[in-house]
């Protein structure tokens, strides 16, 4: 969605409906790179010049867009509406309108003394114009109401028919629109950039998994989908729906991360109990304490506690209307046949189940649990990642559509390391972190570095102060391996390793990135994700 300047401006403010339109289509129509000013007034000497629409677009540029609500013909290259000449003609009007403007920006801003400034007509009243156009006019700058239905390609057609265009940059974008609109106080620096990526993929999230929130109506919901499709955010509203009704509610995963990012948004309730299944089994009401060693390792969870639950699970005494289970395909039949045990008889009986099983990293056989006769949906658009990270994912490992408008990523870049070489690959991270944090003033809590091993993420934390999950604070950037951060998302990745990894592990770890993405790797890797 293209980015209204200033965000709360009134549309009904506009001279007509065909302005509204207009405006409409292109916030609608058009991706967040795009910034869209309607209703430009600028003075230039002793005229007044006011443009219907004003576009900024870093890589496309400033474009001016004149809307005419008539439905017009054109005879000889004049134009007429209801049989009458019409004055001003609309070229011309967009002629000088667009050349008011790129005057008034090459004497406000410094050092866009070459900017070009495309103009078009719009005719949103009108599907196809009647009558050749004059040599004011090529056909790419009318728009028509019919391809207002996908403006990008109109409005990229007008952009490109300038050649040799000033290229612009986030400043330049800042300061043209800051002088075309002083009151707005309008930055669009990369942090603010990735703020409004984020509101914009929470609304489409939102949007996409609130219809199916209502299948908590059914006793047994398995609902699968892609990385970035909105899983955890309805199986948070499952439970929240739940707590809201007074039930006992049981939400759950596998990792502890995601488990404690759940619980900080879920509402506080004693009927509700959030926790990564393994550790939350142990510290159910009734079940006997097992000690943890200090140097406890996957062996020693999926060994000894798995003896000490099936041993004492008949012990637990805690009872749950509704169980929710997030990443199910990390969840084993022995887990679900545990959990159904937990059901009240008396109550509601449900479990509602999310999961991926692309994102299988563990093996547990989920795909073996019986779901015959349960309510099976999928989950198929991305709302998690930015346009050109959900594009990778989409073409690389046939992650899930995203809608075309889908925010523009802030970066998508890759560095290449020799394969092996891990003091090379630390200072590569660390030169990235520099930049990010120093230069680009990137909110350290929005930034974390993945990576695939643990003697990787070990190593970067030591050298470059890295914060595990359970250490984090609000001027840390966390460090951590794929595995742990499954489920969760951070506005900017630097994803990191110095050997070639599999698939699935690229899969997980591209798409925990929102709106920025730097892989560090050799070049296997980078020419796998189609960034060498």
């Amino acid at each position: 969605m293209g980015v209204l300047v200033p965000e709360d401006f009134d549309l009904q403010e506009l001279a007509n409906d065909e302005e509204r339109r207009v405006v409409e289509a292109c916030v609608h129509g058009l991706s967040d790179g795009w910034l869209v000013l309607p209703d430009v007034g600028i003075k230039a000497g002793t005229r007044d010049h006011q443009l219907d629409v004003v576009l900024v677009h870093e890589d496309f540029g400033v474009l001016d867009l004149e809307v005419k609500g008539h439905r017009p013909e054109v005879r000889q290259g004049t134009w007429y509406a209801h049989g009458s000449t019409m004055n001003p003609q609309p070229p011309r009007q967009a002629h000088e309108n667009a050349y008011a403007l790129r005057n008034f920006v090459r004497s406000r801003v410094e050092d866009l003394g070459r900017l070009k400034v495309p103009y078009a007509v719009v005719l949103p009243n009108v599907a196809e114009l009647v009558g050749q156009l004059g040599p004011e006019l090529k056909p790419e700058q009318v728009i028509t109401g019919s391809m207002l239905d996908d403006v990008v390609d109109a409005v990229e057609q007008v952009a490109l028919l300038w050649a040799n265009a000033q290229p612009l940059d986030a400043d330049d974008v800042t300061r043209i629109v800051q002088a075309l609109r002083p009151d707005a106080g309008f930055t669009w620096d990369p942090g603010a950039r990735a703020a409004f990526a984020r509101r914009r993929l929470d609304e489409l999230c939102r949007a996409q998994v609130k219809a199916l929130e209502t299948l908590d109506a059914n006793r047994r919901v398995l609902v699968t989908g892609a990385a970035g499709t909105g899983k955890t955010r309805l199986a948070e509203g499952w439970a929240r729906r739940a707590v809201w009704d007074g039930e006992r509610v049981l939400f759950t995963c596998f990792n502890e991360p995601l488990a404690d990012a759940v619980r900080g948004r879920l509402p506080e309730s004693d009927e509700l109990t959030v926790g990564p299944f393994l550790r939350l089994a142990l510290e159910l009401p009734g079940m006997p304490p097992l000690v943890e060693p200090p140097d406890a390792d996957a062996a020693w969870w999926n060994g000894p506690v798995h003896d000490h639950i099936e041993a004492h699970w008949d012990e637990v005494t805690a009872r749950y209307d509704r169980i929710v289970v997030d990443e199910g395909q990390d969840f084993s039949p022995r887990w679900m046949a545990w959990l159904e045990r937990l059901l009240d008889p008396e109550g509601a009986g449900q479990v509602l189940v999310v999961a991926d099983e692309a994102q299988d990293l563990y093996h547990r056989r989920f795909d073996e649990v019986d779901v015959d006769g349960w309510a099976r949906c999928e989950l198929v658009s991305n709302c998690r990642n930015a346009q050109q990270i959900a594009g990778l994912l989409r073409r690389h490992f046939g992650g899930a559509a995203a809608p075309s408008v889908m925010p523009e990523a802030v970066g998508l870049r890759s560095v290449v390391v020799d394969a092996g070489d891990a003091d090379a690959v630390a200072e590569a991270v660390g030169e990235e972190l520099r930049w990010l944090l120093d230069d680009e003033q990137r909110d350290p809590a929005k930034v974390a570095v993945l990576t695939f091993h643990r003697t990787m993420r070990d190593l970067l934390g030591d050298r470059h102060g890295l914060a595990r999950w359970e250490d984090r604070g609000d001027g840390d950037v966390l460090g951590e391996t794929v595995h742990r951060v499954k489920g969760l998302e951070v506005d900017t990745v630097v994803l990191v390793t110095d050997r070639p990894e599999h698939d699935v592990l690229l899969y997980v770890g591209v798409s925990r990135a929102v709106s920025e993405l730097v892989v560090v790797a050799p070049v296997d890797v980078t020419e796998r994700l189609g960034l060498g």
